[in-house]
């Protein structure tokens, strides 16, 4: 009788348990996850480049004088130190983005949960992507590489008819 009423109570604190909100819904996140990577991989990058940056500075430093060699180094300096100037911006960038999509996530998980509706929405998460690969998209217009993709130009020529001319 006891083990009834025992597990009886159980089934039911199991049936009436609360269904408490998630308190970190942004770690369910794909697009809060994809962003995160994404600044890992540029302050990887960066701490990179700056070693980079010091070994251009010290090649700098032993160039020859008057061999023509200072130029290139000092174009190396420079290039590395834009490249630099441009990974922190976007480390910063991708900081922001984070903060953003941290309380967007909870905002819009805590509408999705008062709804019942599933979360995330993965239109949101196939939008991110195309924009993603819009975004990453090669910005310069080769004509052959687009002739190749569409085919054009590679389509052979009909054989003139045999006999000559007519």
């Amino acid at each position: 009788m006891f083990r009834r009423l025992l597990s009886v109570t159980i089934i039911l604190f199991a049936l009436t348990a609360c269904n408490k909100p998630d308190p970190h819904p942004e770690l369910k996140d794909p697009i809060y996850s994809d962003l995160t990577a994404s600044l890992a991989a540029t302050s990887s990058a960066l701490e990179n480049e700056k070693k980079t940056l010091a070994g251009h500075e010290q090649t700098l430093k032993d160039v020859v004088p008057q061999t023509g060699q200072i130029k290139y180094a000092q174009k190396r300096v420079d290039e590395s130190k834009a490249k630099i100037i441009r990974l922190e911006q976007e480390k910063q960038y991708l900081e922001l983005k984070i903060e953003a999509r941290k309380k967007l996530s909870k905002k819009s998980y805590m509408q999705a949960f008062k709804k019942g509706e599933t979360w995330p929405d993965p239109k949101e998460w196939e939008s991110y992507q195309t924009e993603k690969k819009l975004r990453n998209a090669k910005k310069a217009w080769d004509v052959k590489e687009r002739m190749k993709e569409t085919g054009f130009g590679q389509e052979k020529t009909p054989a003139p008819p045999a006999g000559g001319h007519e």
